[in-house]
């Protein structure tokens, strides 16, 4: 995918002799760093994603005690 980005000068500057110090392009530092930058986020991700299922499947439990219809809708006489 070819994207057109907008950088100032001297990020520009430094990420060009970044690329240059570890022999590859402007290119593929970016790709580097946004690896970087979102795969941790990704495995993130996927574990909340996995936690929510578990919850889903297994339900929440209210402390031990059910709960019948008529305390639920219980008012006070006040």
């Amino acid at each position: 995918m070819n994207i057109t980005l907008r950088i100032p000068d001297d990020l520009g500057k430094r990420a060009k002799h970044l690329a240059v110090d570890e022999g590859k392009s402007l290119s593929a530092v970016v790709v580097d760093l946004l690896k970087q930058r979102l795969d941790p986020a990704e495995g993130k991700y996927r574990e909340i994603q996995e936690n929510a299922w578990q919850v889903m499947e297994e339900g929440l439990h209210g402390g031990g005690h059910k709960f019948n219809r008529e305390e639920l809708y219980e008012r006070d006489a006040d």
